[in-house]
């Protein structure tokens, strides 16, 4: 029971920030709310921690960037692992 309530969960914490980007042009994208610094993302009304090997790219995709270029108020795009942390993300044209 347990273990399905996690998955259910992790599910409703994945889709409440696409649910909020339905109102902007790209449907895929979030707004970064806050980075406090120990590791985690605010994005829209979700906290998400940050994978140890999590890697952040530029509107290309393709070029790697570090977590300092992004701050509060940028458009993002991200994807999690299994543990529900972030391992991708960058910056969205939004």
């Amino acid at each position: 029971m347990k273990h399905w309530l996690l998955i259910i969960g992790i599910a409703i914490t994945l889709l409440l920030p696409a649910v909020s980007g339905l109102a902007q042009r790209n449907q895929a994208a979030t707004q970064i709310e806050a980075i406090p610094g120990d590791g985690v993302v605010v994005l829209g009304d979700a906290t998400f921690k940050i994978a140890s090997d999590a890697r952040f790219f530029a509107q290309d995709e393709r070029t790697a960037i570090s977590l300092s270029r992004f701050k509060e108020g940028d458009w993002v795009e991200f994807s999690v692992n299994s543990n529900g942390e972030i391992d991708e993300m960058w910056l969205s044209p939004e």
